[in-house]
């Protein structure tokens, strides 16, 4: 990824977005650009968030499928790791189309932003502690983060170094209060759909009591997995998740988007012994299936 993207001027064509641009252009720029803006979102956990319209199609229809049979309708749903929360509106969708009317919490770790004008010509976006996401020089977006020595090679670690500095000088000199803008950091289509409603959340801290026994259905897509969390964290996370359901007969959905696009997921359901047994798989199901069931 290079530091320094360019900006057509006009939006469309080969623009590229950055967060001011996100927050006014609205449904003026392509599924391709919006990917791109994510993509280069990189969260200070080290996670970016990445998404993809369609991405979880073949998971919903297994999941309203094995819903049909069972004849359950989930009126309140949670949809963990959203990301742009693109995934969330097609989820909605699919249900209305299945006679489910549900209401969806999404979360993820960071749902929001501040932009932050610090210079002419040059903004911030912030997360919620304060710390840059994204350097805006003249409409060009730059990233904070650097990609090893090669950046100093060629030549745009010092860039990013140089940013980051002068943002660490200016930010505690700035009155955030004036000027400041809130970015609600997903697609426009989600953030105006009534069905859903925005939460940042961190499935390993301690259940918040009004997520308690609040949920019929939760979905964990891209997140619960090794790469990400040791086995204790995951445990953690599953404890946690559990807890938020309303008890018997409600489901836990884990699934994984390899490489190649193609998705493993497993449809759980809390039984009377409060412990998850397996619904229904898709493909090879959930690489956490075991801590799942033995949580």
């Amino acid at each position: 990824m290079t530091v320094l993207m360019r900006f057509s001027g006009g939006f469309g064509g080969g623009a590229v977005l950055n967060a001011r641009n996100f927050l006014t252009e609205s449904d003026a720029f392509t599924q391709a650009q919006e990917a791109a803006f994510f993509a280069s979102i990189r969260l200070r956990n080290g996670t970016y968030k990445t998404t993809d319209h369609h991405r979880l199609d073949d998971l919903n229809r297994l999941v309203i499928d094995e819903w049909r049979k069972l004849g359950s309708k989930p009126s309140q749903i949670m949809d963990v790791g959203v990301s742009s929360g693109i995934s969330s509106v097609e989820w909605a969708d699919a249900l209305t189309c299945a006679g489910i009317e549900a209401t969806i919490l999404a979360t993820d770790l960071c749902m929001r932003g501040s932009l932050v004008r610090l210079l002419p010509g040059y903004e911030v976006l912030l997360d919620r502690d304060g710390k840059v996401l994204q350097h805006i020089v003249a409409n060009r977006p730059v990233r904070w983060y650097l990609n090893g020595p090669r950046d100093f090679l060629k030549g745009t670690g010092f860039v990013v170094a140089a940013l980051n500095t002068l943002a660490g000088v200016l930010l505690p000199l700035t009155n955030m209060r004036e000027g400041r803008k809130d970015v609600l950091l997903v697609n426009p289509h989600a953030r105006d759909d009534a069905r859903l409603t925005f939460a940042e959340d961190d499935i390993l801290a301690p259940n918040a009591a009004h997520l308690r026994g609040r949920f019929n259905a939760i979905r964990v897509s891209n997140l619960l997995n090794h790469g990400y969390f040791n086995e204790a964290q995951l445990r953690g996370a599953v404890g946690n998740l559990r807890d938020r359901l309303v008890g018997a007969g409600s489901f836990l959905i884990v699934n994984r988007t390899l490489a190649n696009g193609t998705n493993h997921g497993t449809l759980f359901r809390l039984n009377g012994a409060n412990r998850f047994e397996t619904v229904a798989k898709l493909r090879e199901g959930s690489e956490i299936e075991s801590i799942v069931l033995s949580a």
